[in-house]
């Protein structure tokens, strides 16, 4: 009923067991895992996403630890409460003014714990939602579900290398017209803390660049 798609650099077992157990789904879960050494991520989650058999597909890290019990069931009921949104991710913000989707801090929605060099932090960017969902323009790619009945477009392959995958995939949707949302309902761990590099600095440009028209009217 689920498929999950992650790219990796060498097969990680223990991460597809530990979707699996976690999720609550058992049988009803697919895991497309992606050996990538070099192909951009919007080629891979591209590929993921024809290749998954079911309609719900979540794409997320290969280094994330869910806090939570049973985020499949969790997600599944999600999406049949809230027909009308297409994406549910974890952490994301309801204004865009450049590439950086945590520029503005009180625009900032969800919540994500972090575990690096031993200790562990939770990062709340916004208080405790329940079951409700908060709409967004664009999503973190650390976590995030698509409906593939409900979104427009897949990946921009113009961007390339490891960065910048999610911020055109869901912002393009959301100029389309297809609802993004946050949920506080799943929570996961990222074992790290999350760094730009000199190709999501030109991901960045080029995003600023082809938008520069659409999101720069609100500010």
């Amino acid at each position: 009923m689920i498929s999950v798609v992650y790219c990796t650099r060498s097969s990680n077992k223990d991460h597809k067991e530990h979707l699996i157990k976690s999720s609550g789904l058992h049988n009803k879960i697919e895991v497309i895992e992606i050996i990538n050494n070099g192909e951009s991520l919007t080629t891979s989650y591209n590929r993921g996403l024809k290749e998954s058999k079911n309609n719900i597909v979540v794409f997320c890290h290969d280094d994330i630890e869910f806090d939570t019990n049973n985020w499949g069931e969790k997600l599944l009921k999600l999406f049949s409460r809230n027909p009308e949104y297409g994406i549910i991710g974890i952490a994301g913000t309801t204004d865009l003014i450049d590439g950086r989707w945590w520029t503005l801090k009180e625009s900032m929605t969800g919540i994500v714990s972090h575990k690096h060099e031993g200790r562990k932090w939770t990062n709340t960017y916004s208080p405790d939602q329940g079951n409700k969902l908060k709409e967004v323009v664009v999503l973190d790619g650390l976590f995030f579900a698509v409906d593939k009945s409900k979104i427009k477009n897949g990946f921009d392959e113009s961007f390339n290398g490891f960065h910048f995958y999610e911020i055109p995939f869901c912002f393009e949707n959301y100029l389309n017209g297809v609802k993004l949302g946050v949920t506080t309902q799943i929570r996961v761990t990222h074992m790290s803390i999350g760094m730009t590099n000199e190709q999501w600095e030109t991901n960045k440009t080029q995003f600023e660049e082809k938008y520069k028209h659409r999101y720069r009217d609100w500010e």
